[in-house]
């Protein structure tokens, strides 16, 4: 069986970018002018690498595959399975099947499935979780797929619609459950490298400063690498005995927070007696931790239902982007024992 001809594959031998062969190939008017030589030689080396474009997802559409390609940031992420399984649900019940593809936060490999998935006639694209530097590899994707939808990972409207979560409500929900029970001394732990982690360290800096507490704020950043996630808490846990350690840790996903669990067991630190941990998610596995794990619930399962049924209207009514507003679910909190009131000293 011949290989599939990608954008990537006419790029690097046609020395230019990706963004500038899907611009060149799908006819897309750009602000800035790609030179008459460069687009022979884009057209030239797609010929000859026998590159297909699928005529059937740009024009035909009455004639549908029934296939939806999904780009999964991270498989490894608890959550974002969640998510899968709600798509998965929403898809299967009205005759769609999924073709899956695991980009691990590579922009170049998401462009190389959004190559594959176009020229198997796949009637729509979901993009679970942003990609850190994926613009031109979102422009290259809408410029394939008519219809692409993003759900999770992000905190305002792109350039295709998409379904979140308030991170806003969420992270203050989590913030005032901590206050009410007496919190002074809360610390953040988040992740950098998606666009909630980060949105939710800002709403809780704000948090801090609103209440009078921002001399407390306190940041650590860290990925849901488990040797990564577990090193830092271990970090954290080494200086707890410190006189003005924190009694609460807000933790922007239950992945980390499960590790800083741990760490905190492994140093003889009590949860919840001598610190208090929320988490960020509601993932499966939160309700059996030990202790159970307080936590911000996303329901990614509806997330993905929704993301679904949004991406399916698209295809059969013929809707564009700018015809389709976000989706923005209400998180909700969900009071296990990993909290309680803070320790006396």
């Amino acid at each position: 069986m011949p290989k599939m001809v990608t954008l990537k594959d006419i790029a690097k031998k046609a020395g230019v970018s990706t963004t500038t062969v899907s611009r060149i190939l799908n006819g897309r008017e750009t602000g800035i002018p790609i030179r008459e030589e460069t687009r022979e030689r884009v057209i030239a080396v797609a010929n000859q690498l026998g590159y297909r474009p699928n005529l059937l997802a740009r024009g035909l559409r009455g004639s549908k595959s029934s296939l939806i390609g999904v780009i999964f940031r991270d498989i490894a992420d608890p959550f974002h399975v969640q998510i899968l399984r709600g798509i998965h649900n929403a898809a299967t019940r009205q005759g769609y099947r999924l073709f899956l593809g695991h980009v691990d936060y590579r922009p170049d490999v998401a462009i190389a499935y959004g190559s594959m998935f176009e020229q198997s006639h796949a009637d729509g694209i979901i993009v679970i979780g942003d990609i850190e530097g994926d613009d031109d590899a979102l422009n290259v994707l809408i410029d394939q797929h008519h219809f692409v939808v993003g759900v999770t990972d992000r905190i305002e409207r792109r350039d295709y619609p998409g379904v979140y979560s308030d991170n806003v409500l969420g992270t203050r929900l989590a913030l005032d459950h901590l206050w009410n029970l007496g919190h002074r001394n809360i610390t953040c732990v988040s992740d950098p490298s998606n666009s909630d982690g980060l949105h939710r360290v800002e709403v809780y800096q704000d948090y801090m400063q609103e209440h009078g507490i921002e001399d407390r704020s306190r940041v650590y950043m860290t990925t849901q690498n488990p040797h990564e996630s577990y090193q830092v808490a271990q970090e954290f846990f080494a200086g707890f005995n410190g006189p003005d350690r924190p009694t609460s840790i807000y933790v922007a996903s239950d992945t980390i927070a499960i590790y800083f669990m741990q760490a905190a067991y492994q140093a003889g630190v009590s949860v919840p007696d001598q610190i208090s941990i929320v988490g960020y998610d509601n993932i499966d596995i939160a309700p059996f931790t030990i202790p159970p794990l307080t936590t911000i619930n996303q329901s990614g399962v509806m997330m993905g239902e929704t993301t679904a049924t949004l991406l399916l209207d698209m295809i059969e009514k013929e809707h564009g982007a700018d015809d389709v507003n976000d989706v923005i679910l209400s998180p909700t909190l969900v009071i296990r024992e990993s909290t309680t009131v803070p320790p006396t000293r």
